[in-house]
């Protein structure tokens, strides 16, 4: 496909990548590490992700901690529109059942959530 063709009903949009690796959220970034390989990288996958939200955000959160190792901070680049932090994603946000965006844990029928609220414990009827 024609990378650089804008909005493209076949894959998606194109300028998605340059907009997120560009943004002010990384303008601590740019001097010192050049998003235009990520931003290449970016085009590339979504052929690749197609509808995957997760797997488009990868290559984001790939430049974000490059960048944040550069810099030696941590930036503040994720939001409602931007790869929302899912905590699901992460070792299942430490949940024993279920996990549901952004994060909360939830069981299985016979069981209850646990007072961390991750845990399940077994409904005991007497």
């Amino acid at each position: 496909p024609d990378l650089s063709s804008g909005i493209n009903a076949e894959y998606g949009d194109y300028t998605a990548c340059r907009t997120a690796l560009t943004s002010v959220k990384f303008s601590f970034c740019v001097t010192d590490l050049p998003p235009i390989h990520f931003i290449e990288r970016c085009e590339q996958d979504l052929c690749r992700c197609a509808d995957d939200e997760q797997c488009k955000c990868d290559i984001v959160s790939a430049y974000a901690q490059i960048c944040q190792d550069q810099i030696r901070t941590t930036l503040s680049w994720r939001s409602a529109d931007l790869c929302p932090e899912d905590k699901c994603h992460f070792a299942n946000n430490g949940c024993q059942h279920t996990c549901s965006p952004p994060g909360i844990c939830s069981c299985d029928p016979g069981f209850e959530l646990g007072a961390d609220g991750k845990s399940c414990l077994v409904i005991i009827e007497i």
